[in-house]
């Protein structure tokens, strides 16, 4: 079999199958095991271990001379810094401030910080298009804008800005519960469906109310905490 983790001067077909094979399989468990944050919530060291990770998996199909035993080898490497890094800012607030950095006040009940601006590099336009972007018309509305450590603004406005609330009215409210789902691409949902004390005699009622003919025909439908029956077609 041809040398697929060692030196090669050149790749076959097959070699290259089996070598994104194998890169495949180690980009899905590094991705699977790495700390859950959404695309925004990135810090700078998690770009640089895309970064690294990025170049390092592609250099063994580029070129073929470099053994992919090296690649598995300092990608490895790389993946266990990022989670030493990622163990060690959740477990010490101290080092969490020298390697993530700290979030930054940039407005204070309408007003804009300066020197905060500038020392972050982060000029009027962006501010004020990120501002635009949650809605806000102007610094005035704000009681703090906060710069994130990722890079994000995250607002808070003033009083005189929010929005009035049921509990400002004292008007009672249900609690908020998560839909749930009865059928799932045609299937029916027994457990859920016995969990609210529904029949599937009764599902059937309903949907038929509602001019559904089969129940095969839903591809989704949930039923949320004031009893309301949702259902979309496929």
């Amino acid at each position: 079999m041809e040398n697929i983790f060692g030196s090669i001067e050149k790749l076959s077909i097959w070699g290259y199958f089996l070598r994104t094979i194998v890169i495949g399989v180690l980009v899905y468990f590094a991705a699977k095991f790495l700390p859950r944050r959404s695309g925004g919530q990135y810090s700078a060291f998690d770009f640089t271990f895309f970064w690294l990770i990025g170049g390092l998996i592609v250099t063994p199909l580029a070129v073929s001379k470099v053994p992919l035993s090296n690649m598995l080898t300092a990608s490895v490497t790389v993946y266990l810094l990022h989670y030493i890094h990622s163990y060690l800012v959740v477990k010490s607030r101290r080092l969490a401030h020298i390697l993530v950095g700290r979030p930054t006040i940039l407005v204070e009940n309408g007003n804009v910080h300066k020197d905060k601006m500038k020392k972050n590099l982060y000029n009027i336009e962006i501010l004020l298009s990120q501002l635009r972007y949650m809605r806000v018309a102007n610094p005035k509305q704000i009681a703090y804008a906060v710069l994130e450590t990722n890079g994000q603004i995250s607002v808070l406005k003033s009083s005189s800005a929010q929005p009035v609330t049921p509990s400002d009215l004292n008007i009672p409210i249900s609690k908020t519960i998560m839909p749930v789902v009865l059928i799932n691409d045609g299937d029916v949902i027994a457990e859920n469906l016995h969990g609210i004390g529904w029949s599937l005699e009764r599902l059937e009622e309903e949907l038929t109310k509602k001019g559904v003919a089969h129940l095969r025909d839903i591809y989704l439908a949930t039923i949320d905490e004031a009893g309301e029956l949702y259902y979309s077609v496929k």
